[in-house]
């Protein structure tokens, strides 16, 4: 009876260790003067990161370790869990560092608006590896751009504020192409299928762009998504299971805090939702996303 119960008991042991883990996000957005980690599930705050008032964030990433890499206008800075700086790169003077990305490679992407434009690739220890500076033709660095990418070819990948286009630049600085979309793209984002997956700003809306051909494939407009309404769709983040993270920040548009409209949102492959975060009072704007290690 004695090794019965014991057999149960080392049952029960195994299965809780073989359990999944649960599921965190690492969030941040312009104008709130936070970064946290939330747990997926009961939707709660365990860890979190003051910012300076008006320091704007609109990127967070997390490393394999559990370091977290932020941006915040004046620079970009990686920290570990106990909010000790590792290092941390200062965007020029009256210039705005509005990317600090994880590339596949191990390094960082990071990119500040200004003139030039410039985009930094860095490593874990905050050396940086190579320098890309191009004109943008827009004078207020603002208006530039939010979320720089990297695709498989090398470039990166520019979507401009003030001119409603995607731009591929080499890492010489020189322009591959351009492709017009609508509102204010605030990224771009390749999809398995070689298309990109833009996130329009204020146009309310993200496409999926072949961007060879210049050809819109696939539009989701404002009211888009059952049970949600589209406000600037910010960071977007594709799922390995087709599903997706849209960050649905609610700074410009006044109706938006009176309304039941979520912040965060997942959608499964056929765009339905699944998972939502929708609480003013806890959270504030978020317009930046990454899983965070263990998920």
């Amino acid at each position: 009876m004695k090794s019965h119960s014991f057999l149960l008991l080392a049952c029960a042991l195994l299965l809780c260790a073989c359990g999944k883990s649960p599921q965190r996000l690492l969030l941040g957005g312009s104008g709130w003067e936070k970064i946290v980690i939330i747990d997926k599930e009961t939707k709660e705050i365990e860890w979190e990161h003051p910012l300076q008032k008006g320091w704007e964030c609109n990127s967070v990433a997390a490393t394999p370790d559990g370091n977290i890499l932020f941006s915040y206008s004046r620079g970009a800075m990686l920290i570990d869990r106990n909010h000790e700086e590792i290092w941390n790169i200062a965007a020029p003077e009256g210039c705005e560092m509005q990317t600090a990305r994880a590339l596949p490679d191990g390094n960082y992407l990071l990119a500040w608006c200004g003139s030039p434009a410039t985009v930094l690739e860095v490593s874990p220890k905050g050396e940086v590896l190579s320098k890309t500076t191009f004109d943008t033709g827009i004078e207020v660095p603002h208006m530039q751009f939010r979320q720089v990418n990297k695709n498989g070819r090398g470039n990166y990948m520019i979507p401009l504020f003030a001119t409603s286009e995607v731009r591929e630049i080499s890492p010489k600085g020189e322009l591959v192409k351009s492709v017009k979309v609508e509102g204010t793209p605030f990224c771009s984002v390749p999809l398995e299928n070689g298309n990109e997956l833009v996130a329009c700003g204020d146009g309310h809306s993200f496409v999926e762009l072949d961007f060879e051909t210049g050809e819109i494939v696939r539009k989701v407009d404002a009211d888009g998504i059952p049970g949600a309404k589209l406000f600037f769709v910010a960071q977007l983040w594709p799922k390995p299971d087709g599903g997706l993270y849209i960050c649905n920040w609610q700074g410009h548009d006044k109706s938006a805090l009176g309304g039941n409209y979520p912040q965060l949102i997942e959608t499964d492959a056929s765009g339905e939702i699944i998972w939502s975060l929708n609480d003013n009072q806890t959270f504030g704007m978020i317009s930046t996303l990454c899983p965070y290690p263990g998920n």
